[in-house]
């Protein structure tokens, strides 16, 4: 009886309320958030990085490393062009360590609607593999007196088995973009926003013999903007998006104030621009995260950091996660 309550507590959480990763930069992590994301930028490709490492206090802390390609094939004002990419990320939690592999790779289809909007449909899939091992938790046979003793055997086999998994989403994303001459450089008005689904094909996941259930579909609804202030050097760029899975939900709403230290060529506006931007967003009962970012128009450097406030308070000390987003990208003159 004791395996089955074994594997109940450490797995119950995961497999029945869990949500993916996440991460607070959510902006930094395009393919993630949406698969017709991919290639949707001003430029030829793109390379994101992304790292999260979160409740600390708690003793191991949970990490989260990705990494992502994107780039544009075939753009040309006012007419359709692809997407294609690959996103990667590895993601290990807690003593356990509960570990999640992904390798997606995602096309997208994007069709000018007009000068100023566009839209976007985009597919995904790939390759999942799922890990954990019970060597580093503690046992009833390794007490002694009341005191652990790690020393001594535990007398249980690894309960756990890793399995592969295929996946699969698709999404759809629009985006309306303006640019206006000023005094103090372009001034662009930008939305995007999208509807995205993940794991739609449910995949199922295997922990330990005899074991299986399905993985609940993600869904995410995601929306930024953007507003430079007409003859100023200040833009204000609110976002947030909302993502459910089975029982879990996750709401984030906030905005970024940014600065533009230095106006970019006539030509393209972006290839010397460089700005500064802060802010804060707020993860609904969870977390608010203050962020700071620098940027040089194709690069780009983020820092935010997750302070909790949830009921898990007491125990997290207010600490969340550090979290450092980057990304590369160059220009082409054919998306002008």
């Amino acid at each position: 009886m004791r395996k089955p309550l074994v594997i109940a507590m450490m797995f119950g959480v995961f497999v029945g309320k869990a949500q993916d990763i996440h991460f607070s930069q959510f902006n930094e992590t395009p393919m993630h958030l949406n698969p017709a994301y991919t290639g949707l930028f001003d430029g030829l490709f793109r390379v994101n990085l992304n790292y999260k490492s979160q409740w600390s206090a708690m003793g191991n802390p949970y990490k989260t490393t990705a990494g992502a390609f994107d780039m544009s094939i075939g753009a040309a004002k006012n007419r359709p062009y692809l997407g294609v990419g690959a996103f990667l990320y590895k993601d290990q939690a807690g003593d356990s360590k509960f570990g999640t592999f992904q390798g997606l790779v995602s096309t997208s289809a994007m069709v000018p609607l007009n000068d100023y909007n566009k839209l976007s449909v985009g597919i995904q899939g790939g390759y999942g593999q799922r890990s954990a091992t019970t060597s580093g938790l503690t046992w009833e046979n390794q007490y002694v007196n009341g005191a652990h003793d790690p020393d001594l055997p535990s007398n249980e086999t690894n309960l756990v088995s890793s399995f592969p998994y295929v996946d699969f989403g698709a999404g759809i994303a629009y985006q309306y973009r303006s640019v206006a001459g000023s005094l103090a450089g372009k001034d662009v008005f930008e939305i995007q926003a999208g509807l995205a689904g993940f794991h739609l094909n449910k995949p199922e996941q295997k922990f330990y013999s005899g074991s299986g259930t399905r993985l609940d579909p993600r869904y995410a609804a995601h929306v930024q903007i953007r507003l430079d202030i007409p003859d100023t050097r200040w833009s204000v760029r609110p976002g947030g998006y909302f993502m459910k899975q089975g029982l879990a939900t996750e709401t984030v709403v906030g905005s970024m104030i940014r600065f533009r230290i230095k106006n970019g060529t006539k030509v393209t506006n972006f290839s010397s621009e460089s700005g500064i931007a802060f802010g804060c967003h707020y993860r609904v009962k969870d977390a608010v995260i203050p962020q700071l970012y620098y940027d040089l128009g194709d690069f780009f450097i983020g820092v935010s950091y997750d302070v909790n406030i949830s009921k898990y308070v007491q125990a997290s000390k207010y600490n969340g996660g550090f979290e450092l987003g980057h990304y590369t990208r160059t220009k082409d003159s054919s998306h002008l």
